[in-house]
C-alpha cells in the first residue's frame, strides 16, 4: 500500500512537470507564430505601399507627358518662358515646372537659370525619352527632388525638356506614413545603393542598412538580406530580426523595375504586446489546469474511500443473495470448457451418490442425459457440446434451456441456466450451470396456454366476423393515446403503410395519427368525422356503456380516387392493465352510395386536381423566384420613381419606358421558364434573331440598377475593342444569362462593394462571326473550392450563403450553363472565399451584314474634340472611337487641365468643337468643369456628359450649367454616334406611333372573358380605338349571343380559353357548328394566359384564327386586329 502511495505521488509530480513544460513549449511556439504572422502582415503592407508609390509615379509621368504634348501641339514657336511656366504651375499639382533648353540651361518659373548638362533627365529627354528620376541636391531648391521629364517637339524636332518637380520629403511623406496597430512604423524610399530619398522618420546621410545596423535597429543577418534586395538579387524580402534588435521585422520591396527600394520596419512594441497578451492567456489556462488537477486528485481520493465502503457493503449483500439463490437452484456446477472439467460447488452434490462431484465435462453431459426423456436426449447433447456452448456465448453472457426429466412420480421439468464467468480472447472458457426444478411453474404455464389458445381461437373467429371486407384493421390504446404497431391498408392485394404516408413511425400517438389522416377526409364529411374521431369523446362514450361507435365519411385514396369509408371503433378494457383498447375497422362502402354521390365525386376530383396544381405551382414559383424577382424589382423601383416625380413628364416617360422594357423581359422570361422542363430533353430552341449588344447591355443596366442602389454597391460596366454591336443571337436568353450572373454578384456582395461587367471582342479568323468574352466580377463573399466544383448543378447552394439567410433556389447557375452551352459557348468561374468571384462567358456570335457602326460622320470629320475622364482606360477607349468617326480627339484626366486647354484652344483660334466629360471626377465634377468651360468659351460648343448613373435627378442643374446632352456608360460606338448627332442637331427625334392612333370605328367585337378585371382592361383598350364592345362572362353566354344575333352582326370574337362552365375551345367549336353562314369566316381570336407553343397549336386546331398571349402586347394586339378587320 505504501509503495502504491509513493507511486501515485510520483505520477502527480510528473504530470505537473509535463504541464509546465507544455506551457513553455506553448509560449515559444505562440511567440514564433505571432512573429511570422506579423512578418506576413508587414510584407503585405509593404507591397501595397510599393503599388501606391508605383501608381503615383506613373500618374506624375502621365501628367508631365500631357503638358509636354499640350505645349508641343499648341505652340507655334519653340519658346517657353517664365509666364507660361507660371501659368502651367497654377493649373497643375507639381511643386514646380521647369524648362530645359537644348543647350542644357534649366529655366524655372521665377526666372532662375542653372546648367543641367550633367543631369540624366536632360540626356534622356533630348533623346526623346520620358521618365522620372531623383535629384538629391537640386540646384534650384537645394532639396532632394523627384523630377518627371518629357521631351518637347516643334516641327518634329526636340527643342527642349519639360520638367515637373516634387519635393521628395513633402511629396512622399503622407504616402510613406505607416502604422501598425496604432504604432508608427519606419518607412524609407531608397535608391539601389542604399541612399534614402524620403522617409517617415527624418533624413539619413549614409546607406540605410548600415545606419540601421549601426544603431542596433536590425541585426547583421537582416542587414545582409536587405543588401541582397538592394543589389537586385531578390525582388522583395522579409526578415525577422534577432531578439536584441530594436525592431521586430524588416521588409524590403523593389519598385519601378528596380529603380527604387521601399523599406519598412515593424515596431517591436506591437509584437511584444501581442506575445504578452497571448502568454498571459496561457498562464491563466495553466493555473486553471493545475487547480482542476488538484480538485481531481481530491475527488479521486474521496471516490476511492466511497468505493471501498461500497464494496464492503456489496460483499455483505452478496452473501445474503447467495444464501437466497441456493433455495431456488438445487445444484451449482462450475465447468471449465478448455480443461474439459466440471465441479459441483460447495453445498450441492449429484443426485446419485455413485457419480463423482468433479471430473470430465463430457461425463457430466452424459450423466444429465440419463435423466432426460428419450426424445429430448439428442437435442440436449448437441446443445451442451463444448463448442456449441462457446458459440452460443459469443454475443451474450448467458442462455437458458428447458427439458423434461424422468422421476419416480412421472415426468418433471427442469430449467438449466448457463452463465459465462470468464473469457479468453473473446471466447467463453469458464461457465456456471444452474439447475432448477420448475415442474409446478410449467404445469401452470401449460394450463394458461391452453386457456389462451382457446381465447385466441374465439378472438380470431370474432375478428374474422367483424373485419370481413375491411381494407384496414388496427388496434390502439385509448387510455395511453398510443399506436404500438404499423397500420397497414390492403387495396387490391397491395399493402400500404398509413403511418409512413402520414410521415409517422410506430410507436406514435393515436391522436397524432388521426390528425394526420384527417387531411384525407373530404370537407363535407369533416363535421361528422370530428364528432366521432376524438379520443376524449370516445372515452366518454365507452364510460357511458357504448362499446362500438361507427362513423361514415368520404375520404381520398389517391389524388383522383375517393372512397366512402365506414369506420367502426370497437372498445374493450384490458384485464391486465385496465387500459381501454380500441380496434378500428375500416370498410369500403363506396358502392352502396355511389349513385347518390356522382356529381359530388366529379367536383371532388376537380378539387383534388386544383390542389395538386396549386402544390406544383408553389414548388415551381419557389424554385424560379431567383430569375423572376430581378426584372420585377426593376418594375417596382422605376414605378416608385415615376410616382414620386409625377409632375416631370420626361422623367415619368423614361421610367415607364424602363418599366415596359423590364415587363417585356419578365414576360418573355416567364414564357421561357414555363418551357424549362424541355432543357433536359433537348427540346428548348435557340431563337436567333437580329439584336444589338448595346441595347441589350443598357436594358441590363435598367434591370439591375435598382438592386445595386438598394445595396449601396458600385456598378462598373465597360467595353473593350467592341467593333461589331449588331449580331444574330437569342437576345432573351443572352439577357437571362447576364441578369442571372449580375443578380448573383449583387446578391452575394456586401454593401459598399463593387460589381464589374466587361464586354470584350477578340480577334477571330472565322469570317462572319465575332468572338465575345463577357466578364462578371465582384469582390463579395466568394465561394469555397468544393462548392465551385458543383456550382452549375441544379439546387446547389453554398452552406455559408444558406446560414446568412440569402434567398435562392439553386437553379440559376444550372439554367445559365445550359443556355450558354446551347449557344455553343462556354462558361467558367474563378472564386476565392472572402475575395469575390469572376464568371467568364465566351460566345461566338454571327454578325449582321450591316456595318453602320463603322461609318464616319461627314459633318464632324476633322473637328477637334476633348475627352475628360479620371479613368485613363476610358479616355483611350473613347478617343479611339472618336478617331474612327473622323474627329481629332485628345484627352485629359483632370478637370482643371480641361478648363485650361479649353481657354488655350479658344484663344489660339483652334477651339474644340465638342467636349465629352465624365460626370463624377475626384478633382472637379463634370458639371463644375462644364460651368467653367462655358464661362471661358461661351455656349456654342456641345458638351456631352458621360455617366454610368441615372442622371434624371441632376439633369436640370446640368442643363443650367451648359450641358448639351447625356450619354450612358458603357459606351458603344452606336451610343457615341447617337449622342454626337443629337448634340450637334444632325438628326431629328423620331416620334413612335402610339396604338391609341388606331381607328376601328364602326366595328363590333364580342369579348368573352370570365375575369372581370381583365374584361375591364380589354374593354377600355378596344373602346379607345373605336370598337363597339359587347361582353360575355362564359363560353355558354357567348354561344347564345352569337346564335341570337343577326348575320354578320359581330366583326370579331375575342375568346378566353379557361372559363368555368364552357371553355374557349368548346365555345369556338360550337360557334363554328352553328347553322349560319357568317360563323365560317368570323375571326375568333384566342386571348389567354395559356402562352406555350402547344397552347397556340391547340387554339388553331379548335378553329381559332389567331392566338394572343396575356399580358397583352398592345402593339401586337392592334396588328392582329388590323390583319383580320382590314384596318
Amino acid at each position: 500500500m505504501r509503495t502504491a502511495k509513493w507511486q501515485n505521488i510520483l505520477y502527480i509530480f510528473l504530470l505537473l512537470a509535463a504541464i509546465f513544460l507544455l506551457f513553455q513549449w506553448y509560449s515559444a511556439t505562440n511567440s514564433r507564430q505571432i512573429e511570422e504572422r506579423n512578418l506576413n502582415y508587414a510584407m503585405d503592407s509593404a507591397r501595397q505601399a510599393a503599388l501606391r508609390l508605383d501608381s503615383e509615379l506613373l500618374n506624375g509621368l502621365r501628367r508631365v507627358r500631357n503638358y509636354a504634348y499640350l505645349l508641343s501641339t499648341t505652340m507655334q514657336e519653340p519658346d517657353v518662358g517664365t509666364d507660361l511656366l507660371r501659368q502651367l504651375e497654377d493649373n497643375s499639382d507639381f511643386d514646380a515646372l521647369c524648362f530645359t533648353s537644348s543647350e542644357g540651361l534649366n529655366l524655372s518659373s521665377d526666372g532662375r537659370i542653372n546648367n543641367s548638362l550633367d543631369r540624366i533627365y536632360f540626356t534622356e529627354g533630348m533623346q526623346g525619352e520620358s521618365g522620372a528620376t531623383v535629384v538629391f541636391e537640386s540646384r534650384i531648391t537645394g532639396e532632394t527632388m523627384i523630377v518627371f521629364y518629357a521631351p518637347l517637339y516643334c516641327e518634329g524636332e526636340t527643342y527642349g525638356v519639360l520638367l515637373g518637380l516634387y519635393s521628395a520629403a513633402d511629396y512622399l511623406r503622407e504616402m510613406l506614413a505607416t502604422s501598425y496597430f496604432g504604432e508608427a512604423a519606419g518607412t524609407f524610399l531608397c535608391t539601389p545603393d542604399g541612399h534614402v530619398i524620403a522617409s517617415s522618420e527624418g533624413s539619413y546621410d549614409h546607406s540605410l542598412p548600415d545606419v540601421l545596423l549601426e544603431r542596433g535597429v536590425i541585426d547583421a543577418q537582416t542587414a545582409q538580406g536587405t543588401w541582397e534586395v538592394f543589389r537586385g538579387e531578390a525582388d522583395s524580402g522579409g526578415f525577422i530580426c534577432a531578439p536584441g534588435s530594436l525592431t521586430d521585422n524588416l521588409c524590403a520591396v523593389t519598385l519601378s523595375d528596380g529603380e527604387y527600394v521601399l523599406v519598412q520596419t515593424f515596431p517591436k512594441s506591437v509584437t511584444q504586446a501581442m506575445i504578452r497578451n497571448a502568454n498571459h492567456t496561457g498562464m491563466v489556462l495553466q493555473i486553471i489546469l493545475v487547480g482542476l488537477f488538484v480538485l481531481y486528485v481530491v475527488a479521486l481520493l474521496f471516490r476511492n474511500r466511497q468505493n471501498r465502503l461500497r464494496l464492503e457493503r456489496e460483499n455483505r449483500e452478496m452473501g445474503y443473495v447467495i444464501s437466497g439463490v441456493s433455495t431456488l437452484f438445487s445444484r451449482f456446477i462450475l465447468a471449465d470448457l478448455e480443461a474439459d472439467s466440471y465441479q459441483y460447488l460447495t453445498g450441492t452434490s449429484p443426485e446419485r451418490e455413485d457419480f463423482p462431484a468433479q471430473g470430465r465435462y463430457e461425463d457430466f453431459v452424459s450423466y444429465l442425459r440419463s435423466f432426460l426423456v428419450e426424445e429430448d436426449r439428442e437435442k440436449f447433447a448437441g446443445m451442451l457440446d463444448r463448442n456449441a456452448v462457446v458459440l452460443e456465448l459469443l454475443d451474450s453472457t448467458d442462455f437458458q434451456y428447458e427439458y423434461r426429466v424422468q422421476s419416480g412420480d412421472g415426468i418433471a421439468w427442469e430449467h438449466l441456466n448457463i452463465i459465462c464467468l470468464e473469457r479468453r480472447e473473446g471466447r467463453a472458457c469458464k461457465v456456471l450451470l444452474l439447475r432448477q426444478n420448475i415442474t409446478g411453474l410449467k404445469e401452470k404455464e401449460l394450463r394458461a396456454q391452453a386457456v389462451i389458445s382457446q381465447a385466441n381461437r374465439k378472438e380470431r373467429q370474432y375478428r374474422i366476423a367483424i373485419t370481413s371486407a375491411a381494407f384496414c384493421t388496427f388496434e390502439f390504446n385509448l387510455t395511453r393515446d398510443l399506436v404500438e404497431h404499423d397500420v397497414i391498408r390492403v387495396v387490391d392485394g397491395q399493402q400500404t403503410s398509413l403511418l409512413e404516408r402520414a410521415g409517422l413511425q410506430a410507436p406514435c400517438a393515436a391522436s397524432q395519427c388521426f390528425e394526420k389522416w384527417r387531411a384525407d377526409v373530404l370537407e363535407e364529411s369533416l363535421e361528422e368525422y370530428d364528432a366521432v374521431v376524438n379520443l376524449e369523446r370516445l372515452r366518454q362514450r365507452f364510460e357511458q356503456g357504448e362499446q362500438e361507435v361507427t362513423v361514415d365519411y368520404w375520404g381520398t385514396v389517391s389524388a383522383v380516387e375517393q372512397m366512402c369509408v365506414r369506420q367502426s371503433f370497437i372498445m374493450t378494457r384490458d384485464d391486465g392493465t385496465g387500459d381501454i383498447m380500441v380496434m378500428v375497422v375500416s370498410k369500403d362502402i363506396t358502392a352502396q352510395v355511389q349513385k347518390q354521390r356522382e356529381q359530388t365525386q366529379a367536383l371532388q376530383e376537380a378539387l383534388m386536381q386544383a390542389q395538386h396544381a396549386n402544390r406544383a405551382k408553389t414548388t415551381f414559383l419557389s424554385n424560379m423566384s431567383h430569375d423572376i424577382r430581378t426584372p420585377m424589382n426593376a418594375i417596382i423601383g422605376f414605378t416608385t420613381i415615376a410616382v414620386s416625380h409625377i409632375d416631370n413628364r420626361q422623367q415619368v416617360q423614361d421610367c415607364l419606358q424602363k418599366v415596359l422594357s423590364s415587363s417585356n423581359h419578365l414576360l418573355s422570361l416567364i414564357n421561357d421558364i414555363l418551357d424549362m422542363s424541355r432543357i433536359e430533353s433537348g427540346k428548348v430552341q435557340i431563337k436567333e434573331q437580329p439584336c444589338n449588344i448595346s441595347e441589350l447591355t443598357h436594358n441590363l443596366v435598367n434591370i439591375i440598377q435598382p438592386q445595386v442602389k438598394a445595396k449601396r454597391l458600385e456598378l462598373f460596366i465597360d467595353t473593350f475593342d467592341v467593333s461589331n454591336e449588331d449580331v444574330i443571337a437569342d437576345a432573351l436568353k443572352l439577357s437571362q444569362v447576364f441578369v442571372n450572373l449580375l443578380s448573383n454578384a449583387v446578391k452575394y456582395t456586401p454593401a459598399g462593394g463593387t460589381v464589374n461587367f466587361r464586354i470584350t471582342q477578340q480577334t477571330t479568323f472565322h469570317r462572319g462571326y465575332g468572338d465575345y468574352v463577357f466578364l462578371v466580377k465582384d469582390n463579395g463573399i466568394g465561394m469555397s473550392p468544393d462548392f465551385v466544383e458543383h456550382i452549375f448543378e441544379p439546387f446547389e447552394r453554398e452552406a455559408s450563403a444558406t446560414k446568412s439567410g440569402i434567398q435562392g433556389t439553386g437553379l440559376g447557375m444550372a439554367i445559365t450553363k445550359n443556355i450558354v452551352e446551347m449557344m455553343g459557348g462556354a462558361i467558367s468561374v474563378r472564386s476565392e472565399k472572402g475575395r469575390g468571384s469572376e464568371f467568364r462567358v465566351e460566345l461566338s456570335l454571327r454578325l449582321q451584314d450591316v456595318e453602320k457602326n463603322a461609318a464616319q460622320i461627314k459633318e464632324l470629320e476633322g473637328l477637334r474634340t476633348l475627352v475628360v475622364d479620371d479613368d485613363c482606360d476610358s479616355c483611350e477607349s473613347v478617343t479611339r472611337m472618336l478617331q474612327q468617326i473622323g474627329m481629332r480627339a485628345e484627352w485629359t484626366t483632370s478637370g482643371k487641365e480641361a478648363v485650361y486647354r479649353a481657354k488655350s484652344a479658344y484663344n489660339g483660334g483652334d477651339s474644340y468643337h465638342t467636349y465629352i466629360i465624365d460626370w463624377q471626377m475626384p478633382e472637379l465634377s463634370g458639371i463644375e468643369t462644364t460651368r467653367r468651360i462655358r464661362a471661358a468659351i461661351g455656349r456654342d460648343a456641345p458638351i456631352i456628359i458621360l455617366t454610368a448613373y441615372d442622371w434624371t435627378d441632376i439633369e436640370e442643374e446640368a442643363r443650367e450649367a451648359g450641358v448639351t446632352a447625356f450619354c450612358a456608360k458603357p459606351l458603344f460606338m452606336s451610343d457615341l454616334k447617337s449622342a454626337l448627332l443629337a448634340a450637334n442637331n444632325l438628326i431629328e427625334r423620331e416620334e413612335k406611333e402610339s396604338w391609341t392612333q388606331a381607328d376601328f370605328s364602326g366595328k363590333r367585337v364580342l369579348l368573352v372573358e370570365d375575369n372581370e378585371l381583365n374584361r375591364e382592361i380589354a374593354e377600355a383598350i378596344l373602346e379607345e380605338t373605336g370598337f363597339e364592345v359587347e361582353s360575355a362572362p362564359d363560353g355558354t353566354d357567348a354561344v347564345d349571343m352569337v346564335r341570337r344575333a343577326a348575320e354578320h352582326y359581330y366583326d370579331a370574337v375575342l375568346m378566353d380559353v379557361q372559363m368555368p362552365v364552357m371553355d374557349g375551345y368548346e365555345a369556338t367549336r360550337t360557334i363554328r357548328a352553328l347553322p349560319r353562314e357568317d360563323v365560317k369566316d368570323l375571326p375568333i381570336i384566342a386571348m389567354t394566359a395559356n402562352a406555350m407553343e402547344e397552347d397556340k397549336e391547340a387554339a388553331l386546331k379548335n378553329g381559332m384564327n389567331a392566338h394572343i398571349a396575356k399580358p397583352l402586347d398592345i402593339d401586337l394586339f392592334m396588328k392582329v386586329l388590323a390583319k383580320y378587320l382590314g384596318r
